[in-house]
């Protein structure tokens, strides 16, 4: 009688375990078949129905890869915390703590991205991360101007990767960012020469003309004794160009900026993805 409630369990055990393979298998069609709604709802049956940590562990990560193919990476971090809180086993929490982290960079959020990593190296003191993960780090670090940091971090991915690093120059030479405040005080005191240190001649050339138009006629008005003009017009018009080209040179400068900063973590980016594809996981 043992004998047989116990074949019975495993049969039944069995037959549950084909279903959730099955469900699983279409869900993994739909993501192929780039049905990515539909594949997460999917993926979502096979977590409400299933206690196996390997088949949630799958239908966790297809659910968060259906999201992120969707560019919900906002959704998909909440998604893999409710995950991991329901996860026991230290090589899956892992992975998805990793993939949590990629989510985090993808989202923007790059001081959680780095935080992220550096829980997760306390949490797993035993585990080694991904070359992506840290790849990862490298990048929000970079977004973040942390340069110092980011170059330490780098050379330990090359050295992972064979690389001689000393060889590494990649953060020898940072971009040189203009001053914001500098400007503000340029184009307080200078009229267009906010704009000139912003690299902006053109703009420098025309604020010098509409703020001394400006004080042209104001002061002209004032010795014809047009004293009503020389105010609401003249002064009018030089103190709102002033003000304005003051606001002016602050974008202009943080535009300048950004192009910099830009244009050198894209360099950066190339060289930490090429090292990142060279190391062995």
């Amino acid at each position: 009688m043992i004998t047989r409630f116990c074949l019975i369990c495993i049969f039944l055990s069995g037959t549950c375990s084909i279903k959730a393979q099955s469900f699983l298998q279409k869900a993994d069609s739909l993501l192929t078949a780039g049905q990515y709604l539909e594949a997460g709802v999917a993926y979502e049956r096979v977590l409400f129905t299933e206690t196996s940590p390997a088949l949630r562990f799958a239908a966790a990560s297809g659910k968060t890869q259906s999201l992120k193919l969707r560019g919900r990476y906002t959704q998909a971090i909440d998604f893999l915390n409710t995950q991991i809180q329901q996860t026991s086993t230290d090589s899956l929490l892992f992975q998805l703590r990793q993939e949590q982290i990629l989510c985090a960079y993808l989202a923007g959020q790059f001081e959680n991205a780095i935080s992220l990593t550096d829980r997760i190296a306390y949490l797993h003191p035993d585990l080694s991360l991904s070359p992506v993960t840290q790849a990862v780090r490298i990048l929000s670090l970079n977004e973040l101007q942390r340069w110092p940091e980011a170059a330490a971090y780098f050379k330990q991915l090359a050295h992972g990767a064979g690389q001689d690093t000393t060889l590494i120059t990649v953060y020898n030479q940072l971009p040189k960012l203009k001053s914001v405040k500098k400007a503000q005080w340029l184009s307080t005191f200078i009229p267009g020469g906010g704009q000139f240190y912003a690299g902006r001649p053109g703009e420098a050339l025309l604020s010098i003309l509409v703020q001394s138009a400006g004080l042209y006629f104001g002061v002209v008005s004032f010795m014809h004794h047009y004293y009503l003009s020389a105010w609401g017009v003249g002064a009018a018009l030089f103190g709102s160009f002033h003000a304005g080209g003051v606001r002016r040179a602050e974008v202009l400068v943080n535009q300048y900026n950004a192009k910099k900063v830009n244009a050198f973590n894209e360099k950066l980016k190339a060289q930490t993805l090429q090292l990142a594809g060279q190391q062995k996981e």
